[in-house]
């Protein structure tokens, strides 16, 4: 089941905090734990390291990725 369109797709806070912190023009190595967050349009360009519960698997997203999740 999807989530309700009035709440918006789920971005974990922390997650959205440091892509704020970036900037567009930052292209560092984002580091996360949250499998769950949607892939926003501001996401498109980054590189996220994405826990996998053993290691950390980098993950480029491009244009095709949006509304997907991270874990996917």
């Amino acid at each position: 089941m999807s989530r309700s369109l009035k709440k918006g797709p789920f971005v974990d806070p922390k997650l959205a905090k440091k892509l704020a912190a970036l900037g567009s023009e930052d292209r560092t190595i984002v580091k996360t734990w949250a499998r769950a967050s949607t892939i926003t349009p501001a996401m498109v360009g980054f590189t996220f390291a994405v826990h996998n519960g053993k290691d950390f698997l980098q993950v480029y997203v491009v244009e095709n990725m949006v509304g997907h999740k991270l874990g996917e």
